[in-house]
């Protein structure tokens, strides 16, 4: 008989202290295991809480920098890192990359057992540390930088860097010593979509056509190096798509609140698909938006080398874009015309000119101010709405992939049992990740964010006896995925 997608086996956790160390399997000692990523961190990171019998810290020991590898089997999936000869190798899939323990705390010893915390990390975190951007790099497009510094500079292997996306512009800078990782967050609010075009007008009436920002973070899929535009738009680009592995890992869902009574029928996936657990963190903070010039902003730039400034004033469009909600009047509902109203004051110093005459001649922004005046808008549109979710454990899921969800609609207090809200349900982008992994206890934790409200997708009818062709076709893929991987 199949089990429930929250349980779990330990195939092998293994811990080698140095590299002459003897391998110690954990799985017998382990409590939990919690899994996170965030698409504002660079790293990956991973709790481990042992009880034990058995002293392993002092014995082994475990003094920081040990390698951890594991293969875990669930039923949405095998959760693999690093390279072992233990374990099944019919049953290992595709692996991430190597952990270490950076530090062991609340080591508590009550009685006859000990429990404590490894803290771990995944190794380019280290090469990070011990880093640094020393040369000049001359003009190039960004994501070849960005490629540049993960390969030759950390040496990260081929098979962890995921997605970089390729940028519009180019661009030169001097290292400056500074590490890695900050230089490529450094570089992300510089780049532009490699497909989108120009700027309209000049002066203080430039508008930039599409939008600036990236996005650098690490997931199971290795380092990405996305654009906000790029991420979003998937949730039209793979909808319908024919392309399985597309399908199955860019769109998740629907995932439906178990509160959600009508449309429970013909969108019902079964359990793997229920949403457990779910709180609004934030539907639109006007006050916050205000305070970072999210609706209309002023970005005065001074150039050094002219000592002339340009003023952008950037206003929220009309119409999105690009956006995940289907809203299709505004991005954000503004209220009193706040857009005609400048609200932030941005001075920066214009990249022009700020390298000096060299072989190459004066170093080239590659982007526009104006370009650089809407990111700031971008990056604070993405994050307006923020709802946290608990769905029963799913492996498959990552940050930078885009779920799909269905919340109640309320009527006097109550679930209508009967409606879901449109404003509330919808595509979302997923933020932070947390798999936790702990017996029949298992689950998956995620807060979503989007820019816009609405429900974009089997909106138009919703409590139809079927679903439409295109969704049904892809969550019979989900589905169909979830009990290849089960085990007995």
């Amino acid at each position: 008989m199949a089990i429930a997608s929250q349980a779990f086996r330990y195939n092998y956790i293994i811990i080698q202290s140095g590299s002459e160390g003897k391998p110690v399997d954990l799985s017998n000692q382990i409590e939990y295991i919690e899994y996170f990523e965030n698409i504002m961190s660079p790293t990956i990171t991973m709790n481990i809480k042992m009880v034990s019998t058995y002293n392993i810290v002092s014995r082994l020991p475990i003094r920081g920098g040990e390698m951890v590898s594991m293969e875990i089997e669930t039923a949405s999936g095998t959760f693999k890192f690093g390279s072992t000869s233990g374990g099944s190798s019919s049953k290992i899939t595709e692996g991430s990359g190597e952990l270490y323990v950076y530090k062991v705390e609340n080591i508590n010893q009550p009685s006859t057992t000990m429990s404590y915390m490894l803290k771990l990390v995944s190794a380019e975190y280290f090469s990070n540390e011990t880093s640094r951007c020393m040369k000049r790099y001359k003009s190039a497009t960004i994501d070849t930088h960005v490629s540049d510094i993960l390969e030759n500079t950390m040496k990260v292997p081929l098979d962890r860097i995921g997605t970089i996306e390729p940028t519009k512009n180019s661009y030169s800078f001097i290292g400056n010593t500074k590490k890695p990782f900050h230089t490529i967050q450094w570089l992300c609010p510089k780049s532009i979509v490699s497909s989108q075009q120009g700027v309209s007008g000049e002066g203080t009436d430039a508008e930039a056509v599409g939008t600036a920002g990236f996005l650098f973070y690490e997931n199971r899929d290795g380092f990405n190096f996305r654009s906000i535009d790029g991420l979003v738009s998937e949730t039209r680009e793979y909808l319908g798509s024919s392309n399985p592995k597309q399908q199955g890992s860019d769109i998740h869902g629907p995932y439906i609140h178990q509160g959600t009574g009508a449309i429970g029928n013909p969108y019902d996936f079964g359990e793997n698909f229920k949403i457990n657990y779910y709180h609004v963190n934030r539907m639109n903070d006007i006050r916050k938006a205000l305070s970072v010039g999210q609706f209309a902003n002023k970005t005065i730039f001074f150039d050094a080398l002219s000592h002339k400034a340009s003023v952008y004033d950037y206003k929220l469009p009309s119409k999105a874009e690009n956006k995940l909600g289907n809203d299709d009047s505004d991005e954000l509902p503004v209220p009193n015309d706040l857009r005609d109203l400048t609200s932030r004051l941005f001075v920066r110093v214009s990249d022009h000119g700020t390298l000096g005459i060299g072989t190459d001649g004066f170093e080239t922004s590659g982007i526009d101010e104006a370009y650089q005046a809407k990111s700031a808008s971008r990056y604070n549109a993405l994050f307006s709405q923020s709802i946290d979710i608990q769905v029963p454990c799913n492996i498959n899921l990552k940050v930078g992939d885009i779920i799909n969800c269905i919340f109640p609609e309320l009527k006097d207090g109550e679930s209508s049992g009967a409606q879901f809200d449109e404003q509330v349900s919808g595509n979302y982008l997923i933020s932070r990740l947390n798999h936790h992994l702990q017996g029949n206890a298992s689950f998956t934790s995620l807060n979503l964010i989007r820019d816009s409200y609405g429900y974009s997708q089997i909106k138009s009818s919703p409590t139809s006896s079927a679903p439409t062709t295109e969704v049904k076709k892809k969550y019979e893929i989900n589905r169909d995925r979830q009990r290849r991987h089960r085990f007995i």
